[in-house]
């Protein structure tokens, strides 16, 4: 089977061998043998030529045989015939063979140096003979031409002729040798050629095999390994923990807001930061350690054969020692920090994949506390994770099942101390759990980016219920960054109004300042293109940001909605006071509307109508209802008795 293989992938080398060794072995033996026949072939040719003028001068021959003292007579014929100057000797038989005349050399060797016997097929009893010769002094090539004379038809006997050849086959010798080397050059090169081409492929082959093998293991941008190729090696090292009865820390690290210092880099910055991030990382481990780059901005640490928690302390305290120094990128310094999650085997988990999970557990727990810092794995931080999972999946469900719902929160204007508006909040009713908080799903769905075709609902939800309210009624629907990023958001905007058929002044959009944070032109371009349609646009949380101000001045809001601590807390603190009495000041000289979130008792209500805020809501106003009793205008509340109740927060917006 393995010899059937190898005939069936080399049989194409073999047949050019095997040609090879044809083309090789003509090109040496067929000059020699091309040659020989060109000096026969001369020889016959000669004969002829002495034969023929012979003939014409018979009394010449006939004298010679007579009377041999005019033998030398025939040097005419061989002048005649153009041979007398390769006439070696020549010898002149009578009719009984006898030998009555030799001329020129005395003796040529004739025994052992014949190569060939010809006979003339022009003459009959004509014969030549070629010979080689290895004597010094002697023709290296000679044919001897056994011409019989016959003359009247009778046999008067023979003259045997010695033919010089060495210079016709010296001639012969190069040209066929000439022709010999360039065949075996050609030969040479287009054996050389494929051979050369097929080493070529072949080494670009295996090379790149050996490059597929390499990436199949490593990382291309840090030359690290992969995820694969750590959990190999880290499967391989918790077998041999198992055995020794010794431990292994396996470390996730992220690196803080790399998206933020990706953008403030640009031309490769974050690539060069996650370069040189896994040369610091790499210098603080040991030879058995292992490290990886398991995507974007992640590192995973194996910490192998520890004996305690004091190793992966100092492990620790190297890495803050090496992570401390600036980064040096694109002539910027850049103080980078980074959030940790551990876990240790066997204790976090008996195998590579469930310690690998949980140490990205604990991280997840580190990134969602704001970061920065270190966490061990606990077990209630995997119970957190499937609940989050579940809440999850059943929200994928949740919009085909139709369990979401839209209420409204009344807007009221201080001056006319009547309703302008609502704002749309969703509610979850699941069929199992019953009502679930915003604060439940809210945050998985931006994270998930379920937040969009939910975000989508809403405002189409909403818009539809808006349409059919009295005309002074506006709606207020929360967008998602999410729903700038993916997807067109005035594009959606613009076919909901045309389908719901709401006016687009009585649509007010509500971002925060999240939105602006990054991609920032990108961002103000989008909302450019919804205020062209006609809907408003309005600052949510107003003050909890860290550019508020910065972004009034490059984008003109509609309104800006201060944030609800403000207005619990400025009853009672003077700072939180004037911060609210600044941004209505603000708001007045900008011609901007301002909304105060929060709005629970009288005072606040009346502080705020002293500072000339042009509109609250709050649950001093109304809770969330159905759309409704939404649709009814509402006047001042009646008594502030449901101002001492104490509300439920369930408001969180739409995305």
């Amino acid at each position: 089977m393995l010899r059937k293989t190898s005939v069936k992938k080399y049989w194409h080398w073999a047949g050019l061998a095997l040609l090879s060794a044809l083309i090789a072995v003509t090109a040496l033996i067929a000059p020699s043998r091309v040659s020989q026949l060109e000096l026969e072939r001369e020889a016959l040719v000669a004969q002829d030529r002495i034969q023929a003028q012979l003939v014409k001068d018979p009394n010449v021959v006939l004298e010679a045989l007579t009377r041999p003292g005019f033998a030398p007579q025939l040097d005419q014929v061989f002048q005649q015939a153009g041979y007398a100057h390769r006439v070696l000797r020549f010898e002149l038989y009578d009719a009984r063979g006898r030998l009555t005349f030799t001329s020129g050399l005395a003796s040529l060797p004739l025994d052992d140096s014949l190569v060939d016997v010809k006979t003339n097929p022009a003459q009959e009893g004509a014969v030549i003979g070629l010979y080689t010769s290895n004597v010094d002094g002697a023709p290296s090539h000679f044919a001897v031409l056994r011409l019989p004379l016959d003359f009247n038809h009778l046999t008067r006997g023979s003259l045997v002729v010695y033919l010089d050849q060495s210079d016709q086959a010296n001639v012969l010798s190069g040209y066929f040798s000439l022709i010999a080397a360039v065949t075996l050059l050609l030969l040479g090169v287009g054996i050389a050629t494929p051979v050369a081409f097929a080493w070529m492929r072949s080494q670009e082959r295996r090379q790149a095999v050996e490059q597929v093998r390499y990436l199949e293991s490593h990382d291309a941008l840090t030359g690290l390994a992969n995820r694969r190729a750590f959990a190999e090696g880290l499967a391989e090292a918790m077998s041999r923990t198992l055995r020794e009865g010794t431990h292994i820390a396996v470390v996730c690290l992220d690196i803080d807001k790399f998206r933020e210092i990706n953008d403030a880099t640009e031309h490769g910055g974050g690539d060069q930061v996650l370069r040189e991030m896994g040369l610091r990382i790499k210098g603080t481990l040991r030879d058995r350690d292992l490290i990886a780059r398991l995507g974007a901005d992640e590192f995973a640490i194996a910490l192998v054969d520890i004996t305690n928690l004091g190793d992966v302390m100092a492990f620790m305290n190297r890495l803050v020692a090496a992570l401390r120094d600036p980064f040096h990128v694109a002539g910027k310094d850049l103080l980078i920090t980074t959030s940790v999650g551990i876990a240790l085997a066997p204790a976090d988990g008996d195998t590579a994949a469930t310690v690998l999970r949980h140490a990205t557990i604990a991280l997840s727990r580190v990134k969602g506390d704001g970061g920065q810092r270190m966490c061990f794995f606990e077990e209630s931080m995997d119970k957190a994770l499937q609940r989050r999972r579940t809440v999850e999946h059943e929200l994928r469900l949740a919009l085909g099942r139709e369990e979401f719902e839209v209420v409204y929160q009344p807007q009221y204007d201080l001056t006319s101390e009547r309703q302008c508006g609502s704002e749309a909040l969703i509610r979850w009713h699941h069929p199992v759990h019953g009502k679930i908080a915003p604060g439940h799903f809210i945050s998985v769905a931006e994270e998930t980016g379920l937040i969009v075709p939910i975000g989508e609902w809403v405002l189409r939800r909403a818009c539809r219920d808006a349409a059919t309210w009295p005309e002074g009624l506006t709606v207020a629907v929360n967008l998602s960054p999410a729903q700038f990023r993916d997807g067109d958001i005035a594009e959606t905007v613009a076919e909901v109004l045309k389908e719901t058929g709401l006016p687009p002044e009585r649509l007010e959009l509500e971002i925060t300042e999240n939105l602006l944070i990054n991609d920032t032109e990108e961002v103000l371009g989008k909302l450019n293109r919804l205020r062209e349609l006609g809907v408003a646009i309005a600052m949510d949380d107003f003050g909890t940001g860290y550019s508020s101000l910065s972004y009034l001045a490059r984008f003109p809001f509609s309104k800006i909605k201060i944030d609800r601590q403000f207005i619990r807390n400025m009853t009672r603190d003077p700072a939180m006071r004037a911060i609210v009495k600044t941004i209505i000041a603000l708001g007045k000289s900008l011609d901007v509307i301002i909304t105060a979130e929060g709005v629970e008792t009288p005072e606040q209500a009346e502080m705020l109508r002293k500072f000339g805020c042009p509109q609250v809501q709050g649950f001093l106003y109304g809770y969330p209802e159905g759309a409704e009793e939404s649709a009814k205008p509402k006047g001042k509340p009646k008594d502030t008795a449901q101002s001492k109740v104490t509300p439920i927060r369930t408001r969180s917006s739409a995305a």
